[in-house]
């Protein structure tokens, strides 16, 4: 159903029902009154019949004379009939073919009676010893109430018809700036993402546009961030691949001289270092998509560490690597084990080719909640500004070095998600970079 008749039987049936509630109860009041003024014309033409009778000689009243020339009857109201008669029952004015025949008991005062198969509604006075009559027929009566209930219900009921029309044109009258808001949102082109204008819908719609205006900021961001992925993958990737078709060239031109096994080689490296940029970018482009940050770490960080490791055994600089842990109770952190196994390693592999021969610390511990990863090295390291650098997407230290340049932009990306710090320190024996997160002891709830 739509917006429009959902408020038109909503206003409307509401409408119509406080008009029927006020119509009823005018209509019964009417009634009531009707009945009431047509009651006082009995009695007080009964009066005045009286009152004539009184002023009439006894002797001047003929029960023979015509009741349209009868001096009590002259003044009568049309629809009314009268009848005069003695206490003893005899009847001396009367209008043809009417005999009220009662009791005086009954009489005297108002009362219904029935003659000759008609209902009457009378009213009797007494005057000295007479007997004053008036009567009404129902049947007249009820078609005079049937009248004016007709023209009392008739405004009413064309009022109602007539609101419920300017009900319907008001609600869509009402209603335009929505349909204003469908055509000009049906209007944009599809690259048009820019906010609504609040200021111009009624309150009742901002914050439907405020909402939309948030919606099409974060469809805006997603689509920014796919754009950038696609540019930084289209440029980083275009190295590798000439270099692998140079050295795969060069290997065919010098098929078995050691001049092509090392094109060889070296395509070969192109190709690790092209997956390994791959990987990343898929991960840093989960990262900024996914809006569920995930389910927290199973694994103890310790664990973790040793699955590193166990990743890094080829990599030629391994055995520098130390790892000391200071975590006195087990413990998991707020961040999902690939996701933490992946930001230890780039840290570690970030350590070890960028800093000169000596040792890489691995240190764990846990302060004030969370869980402390620090990777020292005795390489010159990196001024504070250049750190924040490190974290932009592809910024390397030289222009030289080898490596997709992603390692501390994920690293960053995942402490954005989970409530994670990323800092430095340079000191006198290296360079250090620590990673935290919140973490809960073992068995503790989430």
């Amino acid at each position: 159903m739509s917006l429009r008749k959902r408020l038109l039987f909503i206003l409307g049936g509401t409408f119509a029902l406080l008009w029927s509630f006020a119509a009823i109860w005018l209509l019964g009041d009417l009634r009531q009154e009707l009945e009431r003024v047509l009651d006082q014309r009995l009695e007080s033409s009964a009066h005045m019949v009286a009152g004539l009778l009184e002023q009439i000689p006894q002797a001047s009243v003929n029960p023979a004379m015509s009741p349209f020339t009868n001096p009590l009857l002259g003044g009568l109201k049309r629809g009314l009939v009268c009848q005069v008669r003695t206490l003893r029952g005899e009847v001396l004015v009367r209008m043809p073919n009417m005999i009220f025949s009662q009791p005086e008991e009954e009489l005297v005062g108002f009362s219904d009676a029935r003659v000759d198969g008609e209902e009457w509604r009378t009213f009797t006075v007494q005057r000295h010893q007479m007997l004053i009559t008036i009567g009404d027929r129902l049947d007249e009566r009820e078609h005079l109430q049937q009248i004016m209930f007709l023209a009392a219900a008739l405004p009413v009921v064309l009022a109602l018809v007539g609101s419920l029309v300017l009900i319907w044109f008001g609600i869509g009258q009402g209603l335009s700036p929505l349909n204003r808001l469908r055509l000009h949102l049906a209007g944009r082109k599809a690259d048009d993402l820019a906010p609504i204008d609040v200021q111009s819908v009624p309150v009742e719609l901002k914050p439907l546009v405020v909402t939309l205006n948030q919606l099409l900021e974060r469809l805006g961001a997603l689509l920014e961030r796919e754009r950038r992925f696609n540019d930084d993958a289209a440029h980083e990737l275009r190295t590798p691949l000439t270099a692998i078709k140079t050295h795969l060239q060069v290997a065919l031109m010098a098929a078995g001289s050691s001049q092509g096994e090392n094109s060889l080689r070296k395509a070969e490296q192109a190709v690790e270092r092209m997956q390994a940029m791959l990987e990343h970018l898929l991960l840093l482009s989960r990262l900024d998509v996914d809006n569920d940050p995930g389910r927290a770490g199973t694994l103890p960080p310790l664990q973790i560490v040793r699955q590193v490791l166990e990743h890094l055994f080829a990599h030629p600089e391994f055995s520098r690597i130390e790892v000391e842990s200071h975590l006195q109770e087990p413990c998991l952190a707020n961040v999902p084990d690939r996701l933490l196994g992946m930001s230890i390693r780039n840290l570690l592999e970030n350590a070890l080719k960028y800093s000169p021969k000596g040792a890489v610390r691995l240190t764990l511990d846990r302060e004030n909640g969370r869980l402390y990863v620090r990777v020292t090295d005795c390489g010159p390291g990196l001024d504070p500004e250049q750190f924040v650098d490190a974290q932009k997407r592809f910024w390397r230290a030289k222009a030289s070095s080898e490596g997709s340049g992603l390692g501390l932009s994920i690293v960053s990306a995942v402490c954005q998600r989970y409530q994670g710090e990323l800092t430095s320190v340079q000191h006198a024996r290296g360079f250090t970079v620590s990673l935290s997160f919140p973490c809960r002891l073992v068995g503790e709830p989430e």
